[in-house]
């Protein structure tokens, strides 16, 4: 065996570990969920975040693994560590002189694959890595080694975001129990904030690279889909899933839990990218679906409950994050079916006599309150009969309607029930006209109550595509005229243009220029839009500024009835005026993620304070939105 030298700037690397003051504490759900990822991304039995001190390696989270430590002269990250810009990876320990002799590899637990990424301060200092280990030899694809390398450094950002956590309580500290002068106060709070400032820098840094992480998210995301659908005697089982544009948080599952029970699940996280795809690792992670006690399988409703309040507790929720969920438990000897529904789209089940029936959700989206309860639906299926899952991006198809329950019927039925990637067919037939420029994931579950070969399809994922003939993008244009500024809103306009569209219409009004918001094209706001609109229209009050709304549809002006957005309505013009024949797009989707998350707070904010029921619809989100932006300002 070949022990590991020390790093040459081992009191430095050491009194770095020292100052986040991490070693020996309790386990912690934002490491263990790390772990977690790196697991099932690699598909590897163990993963650990270890922390090497000075005699010994420690380890923070562990899976797979009961040891909480062992020395540093027989660790693998010991060697790791030496090399903080690179990945070690031993395919195969016993080919490797370093450790061919390991204990660690000749006795239990017998390790033969390592592959670990260092854990790298912003000051260059490997405090140890996140490694995920075999007991066989094997290889990791490039994909799999970026990811581990993405998550070591979220595991440093956790470790940054605890060491400015202490900091904030040692001022705290401080300034309970100084009886120092002023001056010396004052001072000692100059060098706190200072030091405040360097590490709020070091994560904003951290942030940036997470970031440019984005597209490792879909490896993450691709490793919670089934590897293979299971056979199940008298059905047939059909999957398909297309990533969209930005990854989102699509994901499903169907898990036999005893010889008769099987259990059906999907699911879609808000939002799109890193975020999503994480808090559906924790759906897939917390979802319990066998009584732990009993081994028996839990009701679906009961699950759920369960997961909801572990989900409210622990859910990171930037701008308000939450997940919809269907669970379904079949007992395929009898073909009834139980199902609970956390906000989700409407199941299908599709009868072999003709018609179809509608499940409707049975209680709110995961994460948004700890009382949420859900109630279950009971059904069968009989032979030939069909149930269809899905997810809303199915629905969101680009053409100027939407779909409705008995199109997708319709779609379902035309096809085949033997023909090949029916579900593609579906998908396709729904999507002829066209898909938005933002396309959302894809998800869908066919169980057929027949015998047959099982599928899986996967479509490749979408590309951003010119709008459909006849349909505006999604854009805000300028335009001058005599004496108004023209903004004119087209397709459906959400938060990412929040902030442009608040912008220049300020700058309009502080110029004391009439302004005049047009939205002959406009097909959708959503509500942080209508927030922002809201505003606009006061700072133009408040500057004496003329301000016009023209061309509002009577969708929109329900909108703004039901919101009790009076001043909006007032401004609501009879005869329009024309608009400049030259226009120029408006820059949009600037802006850190926590601007972001503040134009989303105070739209929604100035909504809430119009009504109580305004109040009530928006107070879940409002809350959520405040903690998220706190947290990121301590950190």
């Amino acid at each position: 065996m070949k022990e590991a030298p020390k790093p040459a700037n081992e009191a430095e690397r050491l009194a770095a570990l020292r100052s986040y003051q991490v070693l020996d504490t309790l386990p912690e759900d934002s490491y263990d969920d790390l772990t977690f990822v790196a697991a099932e991304m690699c598909q590897t039995p163990i993963a650990i975040i270890s922390l090497v001190d000075d005699c010994r390696q420690w380890f923070k989270s562990r899976i797979g693994l009961d040891a909480a430590e062992t020395p540093r002269d027989i660790a693998f990250c010991s060697h790791a560590i030496l090399h903080p810009n690179e990945m070690l990876v031993v395919e195969d320990t016993l080919l490797d002189e370093r450790f061919a002799r390991n204990p660690l590899v000749t006795s239990d637990p017998k390790l033969r694959f390592y592959a670990g990424a260092p854990l790298v301060t912003s000051d260059g200092h490997a405090l140890g890595t996140l490694c995920v280990i075999d007991r066989v030899p094997r290889k990791l694809t490039e994909r799999q080694l970026a990811g581990v390398r993405a998550l070591a450094r979220q595991v440093v950002a956790q470790l940054e975001l605890r060491r400015a956590n202490q900091l904030l309580r040692d001022n705290a500290q401080f300034l309970e129990k100084s009886n120092q002068s002023l001056e010396k106060r004052s001072l000692q709070l100059e060098r706190s904030r200072d030091a405040l400032s360097g590490l709020c820098e070091e994560l904003e840094t951290q942030s940036d690279r997470m970031e440019r992480d984005l597209s490792r998210a879909e490896t993450i995301q691709r490793s919670l889909l089934p590897h293979q659908l299971p056979e199940l005697d008298g059905y047939r089982l059909h999957s398909f899933y297309r990533p969209g544009h930005g990854i989102g948080g699509d994901l499903f599952d169907v898990a036999v839990l005893d010889d008769r029970h099987v259990a059906l699940v999907i699911a879609d996280a808000s939002g799109h990218g890193v975020s999503a795809a994480m808090i559906s690792v924790l759906f897939k992670h917390r979802l319990r679906m066998v009584d732990p006690r009993t081994k028996a399988p839990l009701q679906p409703a009961r699950a759920l409950t369960a997961l909801n309040q572990s989900l409210f507790t622990d859910l990171p929720r930037p701008g308000g994050m939450f997940v919809t969920a269907v669970f379904g438990l079949l007992d395929t000897t009898t073909g009834e079916l139980t199902v609970a529904s956390a906000g989700h789209p409407p199941i299908l089940v599709l009868r072999a006599s003709g018609g179809f029936d509608t499940i409707e959700h049975t209680g709110p989206a995961l994460g948004l309150g700890p009382e949420a309860r859900f109630e279950e639906h009971r059904c069968t299926l009989g032979r030939g009969d069909q149930l269809l899952l899905y997810t809303d991006g199915l629905l969101d198809t680009g053409t100027p309607s939407t779909p409705r329950i008995n199109a997708l019927e319709q779609a379902v039925r035309a096809q085949e029930p033997t023909a090949p990637r029916l579900l593609e067919r579906v998908w396709k037939r729904l999507s002829q006209d066209g898909e938005p420029e933002d396309r959302d994931d894809v998800t869908m579950l066919l169980v057929q109550a027949e015998s047959g070969l099982n599928e899986s399809t996967e479509a490749a994922e979408a590309k951003p595509t010119t709008a459909p003939c006849g349909r505006p993008p999604a854009r805000i244009t300028r335009g001058e005229g005599a004496q108004d500024i023209f903004l004119c809103l087209e397709g459906r306009i959400t938060w990412l243009m929040a902030q442009s569209l608040l912008d220049a219409g300020t700058t309009a009004i502080e110029k004391g220029r009439g302004l005049v918001v047009d939205l002959t094209q406009c097909e959708y706001l959503d509500s942080t839009l209508l927030g922002t609109l809201y505003e606009l229209v006061q700072r133009a009050e408040q500057h004496g500024t003329s301000i016009k709304i023209q061309h509002a549809s009577e969708e929109l002006k329900h909108a703004f009835d039901e919101l009790c957005m009076n001043s909006v309505l007032d401004q609501c013009c009879v005869e329009a005026l024309p608009l400049p024949e030259e226009r120029k797009p408006l820059a949009t989707g600037s802006g850190s993620a926590t601007e972001q998350r503040m134009r989303i707070l105070h739209a929604h904010q100035v909504l809430a304070d119009l009504s109580e029921e305004n109040r009530s619809q928006f107070d879940d989100m409002l809350r959520l939105l405040r903690a998220e932006i706190d947290r990121s300002d301590s950190a």
